[in-house]
């Protein structure tokens, strides 16, 4: 008798529990999706990031011969260095050293072996593209 009235109490508990996480989703409000950012809510220069990342491009295909496929990925690149740096004008040096390292590894990994050879050979052409 005592294990059949354990029994119904731990069922009792087990249907209250599941009823009480069903009861919270339904009653959670969806959330809104946010509305896209435009030139006007933006904390930064856009057209300052853009020209920022062009003299990189530049600099870069000036000493390399880039393909349009790693000169539209390049851009991105840069202008996400640019936005990250911009944005953020207090940042440690800490910071900044990890930002021109992740910067360096990831200019290297889109280049081809003669490209990566001509980029070796010119340590200020990657010091000036990473900082």
């Amino acid at each position: 008798m005592k294990k059949i009235i354990a029994l119904f109490v731990i069922m009792l508990a087990f249907g209250v529990n599941a009823n009480a996480q069903q009861t919270k989703a339904k009653a959670a409000p969806a959330p809104a999706k946010a509305a896209p950012a435009t030139a006007k809510q933006q904390s930064y220069d856009v057209e300052a990031v853009r020209k920022a990342a062009s003299r990189d491009l530049e600099l870069m295909s000036s000493s390399l011969d880039l393909t349009e496929d790693q000169k539209k990925d390049y851009k991105g690149l840069f202008e996400t260095k640019h936005r990250t740096l911009i944005t953020n004008p207090n940042l440690s040096n800490e910071r900044k050293a990890v930002i021109a390292q992740n910067m360096e590894t990831k200019i290297k990994s889109l280049l081809d072996s003669d490209q990566l050879a001509k980029l070796d050979s010119n340590p200020e052409l990657l010091k000036a593209l990473i900082n």
